[in-house]
């Protein structure tokens, strides 16, 4: 009995060294990201925007969900592919093949413009041309495109 008094201590000391050692790295990580991404330069690259996704945690029960938004950009000279976290607003802002402007600091997302493509629209073809008609008041003679008589203003057409 004596032994169990002695190794549950122990178990949760070690439980507390884990879990405070996997905190501890975490946080280390991330600094050393944040490190590294601000002694990198600021890139402008041109990109296609080769895939976007979304990933959804929680929202069981009680719990509130999470929704994390993440583009893929492919550089349009190298083919390089880059993951970035993005917001909701560029997510529902882009779509896949879309071309533009890239701005990265390292990991560091820091937005997209995308260009814009003006497509010129065709031309509106003229309108058919349509027999002439006669006015039922004036019996004068008006195009076939005309809503009311010329002559008269009459909206009275055989």
């Amino acid at each position: 009995m004596g032994f169990l008094f002695l190794l549950v201590p122990v178990f949760i000391g070690v439980v507390f060294l884990l879990v405070f050692g996997l905190i501890a790295t975490a946080i280390f990580k991330g600094f050393a990201q944040w490190v590294s991404n601000n002694g990198q330069p600021v890139q402008n690259r041109r990109v296609r925007v080769a895939t976007k996704r979304l990933h959804v945690s929680g929202g069981l029960g009680d719990s509130s969900a999470s929704t994390w938004y993440h583009a893929t950009f492919e550089d349009l000279e190298t083919s390089d592919r880059q993951e970035f976290q993005i917001n909701s607003t560029l997510y529902s802002g882009i779509a896949d093949g879309d071309i533009g402007q890239l701005t990265h600091q390292g990991t560091r997302f820091q937005g997209f413009q995308r260009e814009r493509t003006v497509t010129p629209h065709p031309p509106t073809p003229p309108p058919p041309d349509l027999p002439p008609k006669t006015c039922n008041y004036c019996n004068g003679s008006a195009p076939g495109n005309v809503q009311k008589c010329p002559s008269c203003g009459a909206a009275q057409f055989v």
